[in-house]
């Protein structure tokens, strides 16, 4: 019976999370819901409210005890749900809240990767300045800039391209 309410009280934390209602939210977090379990299907508060872009909710989740590095069984967390959306507002956010700027998913994404793939410029220099590495690869060997490149985002391919020279000097 308990463990059945923590379910349904997490179901109903990421229904609110979705419908942008910031007072449910506020009042399911009185509950003391373990922020960072997930629901059944895995979803994280924090990466939900990410990846629609919902600051205030993302600062709501983390003043509760959100933890800025959780991620799912995928490694799918906040910081690369905010940056593969282009929310740069909400990766400096996260940074700032000691999000780590490298982390990976199962199969080797990075933040930096995923906003250089989908074309998202300001959170590709939000990370550069946190110290992305420019270097890092996935599975399949690409760095961000194979993956800027791969998808026809020649901006960032030449944003990429100039700090890894700089990098060098």
């Amino acid at each position: 019976m308990v463990l059945l309410r923590l379910i349904q009280t997490m179901t109903n934390l990421i229904a609110a999370i979705k419908a942008e209602d910031l007072a449910q939210i506020e009042a399911l977090l009185q509950t003391g819901i373990d922020l960072n379990a997930g629901d059944n299907g895995d979803e994280l508060p924090l990466a939900i409210a990410a990846e629609l872009g919902q600051i205030e909710i993302l600062k709501a989740l983390l003043s509760a005890g959100a933890d800025v590095n959780a991620s799912d069984a995928d490694g799918w967390g906040a910081l690369i749900a905010a940056a593969s959306c282009g929310f740069t507002e909400i990766v400096q956010l996260l940074l700032n809240q000691g999000a780590n700027v490298d982390t990976q998913t199962e199969y080797g994404m990075t933040p930096l990767m995923a906003a250089a793939a989908n074309g998202h410029l300001p959170a590709v220099a939000a990370l550069l300045r946190a110290g992305a590495n420019l270097n890092c690869k996935d599975k399949n060997s690409c760095t961000a800039l194979i993956w800027a490149a791969q998808e026809g985002q020649t901006e960032i391919v030449q944003a990429l391209k100039a700090a890894r020279q700089s990098a060098e000097i």
